[in-house]
């Protein structure tokens, strides 16, 4: 499986320097079901709906703690993850990349293509059961 290659999803020197989150709403289009949501006037999420290659479709929650210098929390909305299922944190939430991979001119529009590609994965490993797709026997 190919992973996503889109330079248009990460942030440019420039784009860091102006308004981001005007920059973020616009890469975010590239995955219309996506808004970014608020409390008090401040970006603390993002939320919408993934479908996949099998027809299913998942909601999906972001959490932005700290935003853009820490991970984003990925959150299942509205259905479990499979409790043995690889690749997830300790508090349920999809493990998309580590900690010390997120660099913070990753955009939310990133995060939600590295997610499309996680779900992609997971469908094949439940389906196959015995390991994560990309990483042969190892799960």
């Amino acid at each position: 499986m190919a992973e996503i290659v889109a330079p248009d999803l990460v942030l440019t020197p420039l784009e860091m320097l102006s308004n981001r989150w005007y920059y973020e709403r616009e890469k975010l289009r590239r995955f219309p079901s996506f808004i970014l949501v608020g409390h008090e006037g401040q970006v603390t999420g993002a939320e919408g709906t993934l479908n996949t290659q099998y027809n299913n479709t998942y909601a999906i929650r972001m959490e932005l703690p700290n935003y853009p210098y820490s991970l984003p929390k990925i959150l299942p909305k509205d259905w479990k993850l499979h409790p043995r299922a690889p690749h997830q944190f300790n508090d349920g939430s999809l493990c998309i990349l580590r900690s010390d991979q997120w660099r913070k001119h990753f955009t939310v529009a990133f995060v939600v293509a590295k997610t499309a590609v996680w779900l992609a994965k997971y469908e094949l490993w439940k389906r196959n059961g015995n390991s994560w797709p990309g990483l042969g026997q190892r799960h």
